[in-house]
């Protein structure tokens, strides 16, 4: 309980407890990334990082060891809700204004999503199955149209210039060591920035009614990660985690997709490598790291789609839904040769 009052101010304004504040994307992110910890911790008991057993040792866990598979179903289940639910608190944070006086905040908050991109990216390939081969491969492909540095960015991704014997132990030590370790130094920085600037933010009142954080908060948190380790249950239930056949680099699908969380990127290559691999991903980063700068509304934090930062919203809505559109194009419109095809 001390741990837990060292990670909260000691009091908090009545207004930040109403669910529409935050709708518990926070602690649904922190509680898929406790989730990941504990079922990722059973798997590497049993993961082999070697190209020849890797196949073989996912096989074991998904059909010798008891309720393995449920374990990696609720691994894969989580890392993607976590996706989700990353992208949608980014986009909370940014339609309530609440990187304002936060700047430092919203960057470590951009941190963390770029490290579970980076998870889900390196943990994709450790399956060793025909998808994810030609899914990193066609990811990694992506990596090297970004310039300057996309080259350098591919090579050590793959150990190399091809997939081969070092790219599934690297991607198994980035999965499972160095990313883990800078997710808990964002995460203890993010909390700390909250807990310095009193809470959430919140709209100014001329005198808000404050309570302690304990036990009503606690209680809150608890009850909304619980409600998120349940869904993930359920979910795990009726959803498998995909595995196709064994990894065959002289047969690639047709067409090869990279991760669905980057096929909008494909999609957009497929029109212009230099307009969707180079141009926008870099404007887009740009906005996102520098759009505090942009908001000189006089607004405080705390209020949704306040009218003063309409522009502002109109075109990160634009980017959301564009980005998305990408996504379910290239995704479920797109056949072999990846001509255009009615996925019904």
């Amino acid at each position: 309980m001390n741990f837990l009052k060292h990670l909260h101010p000691p009091m908090i304004r009545v207004t930040t407890l109403q669910p529409i504040t935050t709708l518990g994307l926070g602690i649904i992110c922190l509680s898929c990334f406790i989730l990941l910890v504990v079922t990722g911790i059973t798997l590497l008991l049993y993961y082999v990082p070697y190209q020849d057993v890797a196949y073989d040792r996912i096989l074991h866990i998904m059909t010798t060891l008891r309720y393995g598979g449920v374990v990696r179903n609720l691994h894969y289940l989580a890392a993607n809700v976590l996706l989700i639910a990353g992208f949608l608190h980014l986009s909370r944070v940014f339609f309530t204004g609440g990187y304002r006086g936060r700047y430092l905040n919203w960057v470590y908050g951009l941190g963390l999503l770029t490290l579970i991109l980076a998870s889900n990216y390196t943990g994709y390939l450790l399956p060793w199955d025909q998808t994810s081969y030609w899914a990193i491969k066609v990811g990694s492909n992506l990596a090297s149209y970004f310039p300057v540095i996309g080259p350098s960015i591919r090579g050590f991704l793959l150990g190399g210039q091809e997939i081969g014997t070092d790219t599934l132990s690297r991607s198994f030590a980035l999965h499972v060591a160095f990313l883990p370790s800078l997710w808990i130094l964002f995460i203890a920085l993010h909390l700390w920035r909250i807990r310095k600037a009193g809470g959430l933010a919140a709209l100014k009142e001329p005198d808000p009614e404050r309570i302690a954080s304990s036990p009503i908060l606690f209680k809150a948190e608890l009850a909304v990660g619980l409600l998120t380790l349940s869904f993930l249950l359920a979910l795990a239930l009726f959803i498998e985690a995909p595995l196709s056949g064994r990894a065959d680099p002289l047969r690639p699908p047709n067409p090869a997709k990279a991760p669905w969380y980057f096929v909008g990127i494909q999609e957009m290559v497929s029109h212009s490598a230099l307009f969707g691999g180079i141009i926008v991903p870099l404007v887009i980063g740009l906005f996102l790291v520098f759009c505090p700068s942009l908001d000189h509304s006089n607004q405080p934090g705390g209020r949704w789609f306040v009218k003063e930062r309409l522009i502002l919203n109109l075109v990160f809505a634009f980017i959301f839904l564009s980005q998305l559109l990408a996504i379910v194009v290239g995704y479920w419109f797109r056949g072999n040769n990846w001509l255009f095809r009615v996925p019904w």
